[in-house]
């Protein structure tokens, strides 16, 4: 006479099905470990090269040291809080304007946000990181390149190399 063969109901729970109990955790903490090396991994390849510079209520900001023969701008941002942020060495080129200095900014990491409206030498900066223009009793951004007060679009204003631009959020004078 057979015996019958044992039914699934009656196998002790901690086996699997082949009698192994440790091949379920086993495979999940490789799983685990290989899309944790992964994401990491993936991360830092796409930061290589990357720069940061990040918003800070004291004068002492990381930036990158420019590349030796490279000539630079920078920008500085004060939010009328005591909040300040910089980027003291963003490539500079041949008919940059203050528009362009913006853009590359923006590429920076973490780079600045801004709106505007208009365009060319009618662009009005809306907002700055955040931070938007308050209308007509309020404060808003203005812009100075080396203690010279804006005459035009930061769009269309024309900046040398080693110019600073400074970007202040504040009632008008």
């Amino acid at each position: 006479m057979e015996t019958p063969a044992p039914s699934p109901v009656s196998q002790p729970l901690s086996t699997s099905p082949n009698g192994r109990p440790w091949a379920l955790p086993l495979v999940l903490a490789v799983a685990f470990a290989t899309t944790g090396w992964l994401l990491v991994s993936f991360r830092n390849s796409s930061n290589e090269g990357q720069t940061s510079a990040t918003p800070t209520a004291g004068a002492e900001n990381l930036t990158p040291a420019p590349e030796p023969g490279v000539e630079t701008a920078s920008l500085e941002i004060r939010y009328g809080n005591g909040a300040r942020r910089e980027i003291a060495a963003l490539p500079w080129h041949e008919g940059m304007t203050v528009g362009d200095l913006m853009r590359l900014a923006q590429q920076f990491r973490p780079g600045i946000e801004f709106t505007h409206t208009g365009k060319r030498e009618m662009s009005f900066l809306t907002s700055l990181d955040g931070v938007a223009n308050e209308g007509a009793d309020g404060r808003f951004w203005v812009y100075d390149i080396g203690g010279r007060k804006a005459q035009v679009s930061y769009e269309v204003q024309p900046l040398a190399a080693g110019e600073r631009v400074l970007w202040v959020f504040k009632r008008p004078e």
